[in-house]
């Protein structure tokens, strides 16, 4: 039996690996692309946590990686999601109608998301991921697990939430 790969890979390139790279069983990876190649990331990766620099990412490609994880068709073990771009803005209004999107209550304060990141690159850098606070979240339609989905301009976050929605809406009162 091999063992999984080392927990961080941090990549450069243009290339697309083969569906079964251990590239994507790594538990965190970082990517830098020009022109991303995202589907074939966010269609494989089966780790925890992915940060995503690119040029720019088809909102297309963010919607179908949301109704898989929520299809429960991959990504079981994913915690973390951080798409940037140089390039794209982000259509948030597209994006949520597509994935149907639920909303916290206007008059709740919404819970942060956030994790210690599995690899930190340099020893200065920030031991937990960037935090997510947003009023949209969706559904895993099979253990009915929580993720809150924030949109900012050229920036997607992704946080999945070890609780189910009622317990997720618990935390707000």
């Amino acid at each position: 039996m091999q063992l999984p790969p080392p927990s961080i890979f941090s990549f450069q390139s243009e290339e697309i690996f083969h569906p079964e790279s251990k590239f994507y069983q790594a538990e965190s990876i970082g990517i830098t692309q020009a022109e991303i190649f995202t589907p074939a990331v966010l269609r494989n990766f089966q780790g925890r946590q992915a940060f995503i620099k690119s040029e720019r990412c088809k909102g297309s490609d963010v919607i179908e990686f949301i109704n898989s994880w929520k299809s429960a068709e991959v990504f079981w073990n994913l915690e973390y999601l951080k798409i940037e771009t140089t390039d794209y803005q982000f259509s948030r209004d597209q994006i949520l109608n597509a994935i149907g999107t639920k909303y916290i209550d206007g008059t709740k304060t919404p819970p942060t998301h956030t994790l210690p990141q599995i690899y930190i690159e340099y020893p200065d850098a920030e031991p937990f991921t960037e935090p997510i606070t947003s009023y949209a979240y969706v559904v895993r339609e099979s253990d009915n697990w929580v993720a809150s989905v924030e949109i900012l301009g050229k920036k997607f976050s992704f946080g999945v939430w070890n609780k189910t929605e009622n317990e997720f809406l618990g935390m707000m009162d």
